[in-house]
């Protein structure tokens, strides 16, 4: 390959990298945005954070509805990423360790993104804005504690018994969790509640 084909393949490929990282710095900008306006943030007010042009933001973005569905896209897929590294690293060890370790980091990421989130979870609450219709973060969540109470049955640490309902009802206490945390705005209340979760589910279940 010559000099100038080999610059003819760069480009596209340095274009898609600043595309990505302009796409990334608006996605935080929102994030910042509608933690402190909530979700009647104007667009104007993202890009100016951002540091962008008002047309940049729309060459990205279409309207506010898809910024907002992007966001809670990239936002699941990366704690869902981060989640099923997690599940491989802990297998072998006991099964309340794994759930332990699983919490810890799905509060990490809640807590990193926490105004954004608790926007989310408050319009939930009060019915506020319809979100766009897909797939929950704990819905997907839900199919990885699956995984891991499915070997705590296997290496007879939990009960078989209401297995079926397990991944189902710790979800559920999880949410209710983030809920109240969100409605209170009491964050110093999270990893003692997440803790408090653990202990009674976990009682609940093994053998």
């Amino acid at each position: 390959m010559n000099r100038d084909s080999a610059k003819s393949a760069a480009a596209p490929r340095l274009r898609a990298r600043l595309k990505e990282a302009t796409g990334e710095a608006i996605r935080v900008a929102a994030e910042e945005v509608l933690g402190e306006q909530g979700f009647g943030a104007r667009m104007e007010d993202i890009a100016a954070r951002a540091g962008v042009s008002v047309g940049t933001l729309y060459n990205h973005f279409k309207d506010r509805e898809a910024l907002l569905l992007e966001l809670l896209r990239v936002r699941r897929e990366q704690l869902l990423e981060r989640v099923d590294t997690l599940v491989g690293e802990v297998d072998g060890r006991a099964v309340g360790e794994q759930l332990r370790a699983l919490l810890g980091l799905v509060l990490d990421h809640f807590r990193e993104h926490s105004r954004f989130f608790a926007l989310v979870l408050q319009s939930e609450l009060h019915r506020g804005p319809a979100l766009p219709r897909q797939r929950t973060t704990l819905t997907e969540l839900s199919t990885r504690v699956e995984v891991v109470l499915q070997r705590g049955v296997a290496a007879g640490q939990v009960r078989r018994e209401g297995a079926e309902f397990h991944a189902t009802l710790l979800v559920g206490m999880l949410r209710g969790l983030l809920l109240r945390v969100a409605e209170t705005q009491r964050g110093d209340e999270l990893q003692r509640g997440a803790d408090e979760l653990l202990r009674l589910f976990l009682k609940g279940i093994e053998v």
